[in-house]
């Protein structure tokens, strides 16, 4: 079996780092992206995979990689994480999103969001 395959796009690293040790408890592949070609090629091998996209240094760009994701792969899901709750957090739903978290709770929430997105069990891999 394939491993399951996290993708993450954050300007600054940071929800790779809340995800990272889920990934290595999971045995998930995390893979950090800026290039959205590279994006739709990981999604496009066909194994479990999650797409977490954080906006935030060119949100055109990226609101049309997750449009593109929702296009191409449409069994793929992406779950966006948005600063506030205003019209950005509407467009993500409109563009497909399967989660859009918002803060507080965002980065409390978002490792159990993508345990159940993985399909995989939640108990760690080997035990």
């Amino acid at each position: 079996m394939k491993m399951p395959l996290l993708i993450v796009w954050d300007h600054d690293g940071r929800l790779a780092g809340i995800l990272r040790p889920f990934a290595e408890v999971h045995r998930w592949q995390l893979r950090e992206a800026d290039d959205e070609a590279e994006v739709l090629k990981w999604l496009a091998r066909g194994r479990p995979g999650v797409l977490v996209l954080r906006p935030g240094r060119d949100v055109e760009r990226e609101m049309a990689l997750l449009a593109r994701v929702g296009w191409v792969l449409p069994d793929a899901d992406a779950v966006v994480v948005v600063e506030d709750g205003g019209p950005l957090a509407g467009l993500a739903w409109d563009l497909g999103a399967a989660f859009v978290l918002t803060p507080p709770r965002a980065r409390d929430d978002l490792p159990e969001i993508v345990v159940g997105l993985m399909g995989v069990d939640d108990a760690p891999a080997g035990g």
